[in-house]
């Protein structure tokens, strides 16, 4: 060992000594957490200074290691955090480095990962190659790394040499449509687990380059994002393919949910905005092809596991064709589209049923008990109709509990003030407490109950995940089991009255309605 190298070493061993982790907050209502070497857990706390009630007190546990400047992060609590934008889920482990930054709870609570300390920097022999993510990657020069991370890797770009910009695309999905396991697996067992799924695959796709046209994938791969893939291994992998082919392929990876992910259009509008050297696509001219098209079993040993690639083609404005249809020249087999159509939205902005309904009452103290489950747009209406009119708009998930919304209430209708109560109300029995609340202070009690059917539900969280970071994603769990516990409200119940609020479509631009008029749920 030379002596740089051995007193280079000997810096680093005296550093890891002394060194020290800690969570800086991002925020300035935030304060610093200290973690100790080994295991830490961290959640809702006066030490944290976090009191946010989706934030369990124990919410996640890091597990912190000195020497490799790096925290192994497991996630405790319901609702998930994120690292670097990319959710993390209960159960979760994944390895945070320093300068990550870490949300405790998913969209919240935004600290960075900091050693102090820092950890050594690598030579240049040792550093990676670093991607500029606002430039493609020109394939003609061999010095460059032909592969791209966009957006804090939420897209992963490869870009081969030969690959030819072109005004004509043929984009195809990639498990399903160009492969298949070799183990007749749904899921492969592990990265070696594929082949090419017809033998007119290859000649196709050649034909096709030959005629000018500019082939890119376009996949899905959320098992990165979640650790149940390594994101080289995949790359291994891809490089892989393109190789069997022997063609210069240009592939799209959405990792995660978000804006990259198919149905929703983000990958093709990179695509177009960034890595077709400003050539307008003629979509008239290009085809997307992809497995997941939402066909039944007619003509089908299996339904089709969702709908999002027929849904994709829909929302960029792409002739369609299923791998069948394409590469063997099979006839078109029956499908079904979502029930809830965005792009044909009702002309009426807003109306209840029956249309007799008054808002605000003629009472001068009422209290009115929201009914739907969550994205069904109650908080919307409260906040944008009622609020306005003077209703005191209280919700459980704001105040922090029941108890405490119930106490809110009664406070209210005792000043002869008008009061909402902005939750999901499901079930007979948490109804039936306000219900009561309303008969003690002699004030009339209605129930506004959201119209919207479960497909245009599961649209609206999909679009509030999409524009609003504010907001976690709904655990499936839950929404099934408020789904079972569901109860029409009945006039039996002590209502006064019963409507049926129809959504208001409000949009903030033209780009947030050109987002909701597309299809974003995958089924």
């Amino acid at each position: 060992m030379s002596l740089a190298k051995f007193l280079k070493k000997s810096i680093e061993q005296t550093q890891s000594l002394n060194r020290v982790c800690m969570l800086k907050p991002k925020l300035p209502e935030l304060q610093t957490i200290h973690l100790n070497k080994g295991k830490n857990e961290i959640g809702r706390s006066k030490e944290t200074g976090i009191r946010d009630v989706r934030c369990s007190k124990r919410q996640l546990l890091l597990d912190v290691d000195l020497d490799k400047c790096q925290v192994t992060l497991e996630v405790l609590g319901v609702n998930p955090c994120a690292l670097n934008g990319f959710m993390a889920d209960q159960g979760t482990k994944v390895v945070a480095l320093h300068g990550d930054v870490l949300e405790i709870v998913y969209g919240r609570h935004p600290f960075e990962i900091v050693f102090k300390p820092p950890p050594p920097t690598l030579s240049s022999e040792e550093k990676p190659m670093a991607i500029d993510d606002d430039e493609s990657v020109p394939s003609s020069d061999d010095s460059k790394d032909p592969w791209q991370s966009i957006d804090n890797g939420k897209l992963v770009i490869y870009t081969p040499k030969g690959v030819k910009s072109s005004k004509k695309v043929a984009g195809y999905d990639m498990d399903g449509t160009i492969i298949t396991t070799k183990s007749g697996n749904v899921f492969p067992k592990n990265i070696d687990d594929w082949q090419i799924i017809y033998p007119e695959v290859p000649s196709k796709l050649k034909k096709l380059s030959e005629d000018g046209y500019k082939i890119c994938f376009f996949t899905n791969q959320g098992g990165i994002a979640k650790g149940k893939t390594k994101l080289e291994d995949f790359k291994q992998k891809i490089k892989g393919i393109c190789g069997k082919l022997n063609l210069p392929i240009q592939v799209f990876i959405a990792v995660g949910d978000g804006f990259y992910r198919k149905p929703v259009t983000g990958m093709w509008k990179h695509l177009c905005e960034k890595e077709n050297d400003g050539i307008q696509i003629d979509l008239k001219e290009s085809i997307y092809v992809g497995d997941a098209a939402g066909r039944g079993t007619e003509g089908k040993k299996k339904p089709d596991h969702s709908c999002c690639d027929r849904l994709f083609a829909l929302n960029i404005g792409l002739p369609f064709f299923t791998p069948e249809e394409h590469f063997l020249g099979k006839k078109p087999l029956p499908f079904s589209l979502p029930q809830f159509n965005p792009t044909k939205l009702p002309s009426t902005l807003l109306h209840l049923e029956p249309a007799s309904t008054k808002i605000p009452s003629d009472s001068p103290s009422e209290l009115i008990v929201m009914v739907g489950l969550p994205g069904s747009g109650k908080s919307e209406f409260s906040r944008s109709t009622l609020e306005p009119l003077g209703y005191t708009v209280l919700n459980a998930d704001t105040l922090g509990s029941s108890a405490a919304c119930i106490s809110r209430c009664q406070k209210a209708l005792q000043a002869t003030q008008r009061c909402v109560i902005d939750n999901t109300n499901v079930d007979v029995e948490t109804r039936k407490k306000y219900v009561e609340i309303a008969k003690k202070f002699n004030v009339p009690c209605r129930c506004f109950v959201m119209n919207s059917s479960l497909s245009q539900i599961q649209h609206n969280i999909a679009f509030r995940q999409l524009t609003d970071s504010k907001h976690t994603k709904i655990n499936q769990m839950v929404m099934n089991t408020m789904k079972k516990k569901f109860k029409e409200p009945s006039l039996d119940e002590g209502f006064t009255e019963i409507a049926k609020v129809n959504l208001k479509y409000a949009f903030r631009s033209s780009e947030e309605e050109k987002l909701y008029k597309m299809y974003l749920v995958e089924k």
